[in-house]
């Protein structure tokens, strides 16, 4: 493991932080170990690729351009740059995402009565969804590597931002209603 500090801060005083919060920091690592859903940077054949909650087998196959398929129970990457396949999976990702999560918010938004103007894909680093002021919807890709019910939580908690542009009780109350164990699932989204 490695410690990253300001330069400003001495090693000793960074160590002593990380003792004092060595609990948190364990609890961290091993939420991290259950639930993450990362590929890997670079791939193999047979490496593990998540899609909807569960691990997939990669089969390489050089070919004129990069593009990825999953075919049965496997993903295969056809490529001409094995560089390229976090691009490509993002690709994978995207389509998928504009398919399966389109059919998740047109389902919970007849349940809540709560409607988007429009449903946006992109990459985010740290959010898993946005609600704009003009209420249209953005959701991350990296959804797709997690499982459906984990999506519909993400999908009912931008829907109640229509109804609730903030996260005070009431907000919370709506998500609620319709997903129960929201805080549960909550954790599991790293």
């Amino acid at each position: 493991m490695r410690l990253a500090a300001p330069l400003h801060i001495l090693a000793s005083e960074a160590l002593g932080f990380l003792q004092k919060k060595e609990s948190w920091v364990q609890k961290k690592i091993l939420q991290q170990k259950t639930y993450a859903r990362s590929n890997p940077r670079k791939v193999n054949d047979g490496a593990s690729i998540w899609y909807l909650g569960k691990p997939y087998p990669l089969k390489l196959k050089p070919a004129a351009r990069n593009h990825i398929s999953f075919e049965g129970d496997e993903f295969h990457f056809h490529f001409s740059d094995i560089d390229a396949f976090e691009r490509a999976i993002e690709r994978f990702y995207k389509r998928a995402a504009q398919k399966f999560i389109s059919q998740r918010v047109a389902q919970w938004s007849e349940k809540m009565g709560l409607y988007p103007n429009e449903i946006g894909y992109r990459r985010y680093k740290s959010r898993w969804g946005c609600c704009k002021a003009d209420n249209s919807l953005v959701f991350n890709t990296a959804l797709m590597r997690y499982d459906a019910r984990l999506v519909d939580y993400v999908v009912i908690h931008e829907l109640a931002h229509i109804r609730h542009k903030h996260h005070r009780p009431s907000f919370w109350r709506l998500v609620e209603r319709f997903e129960p164990e929201w805080k549960t699932l909550r954790k599991r989204l790293l």
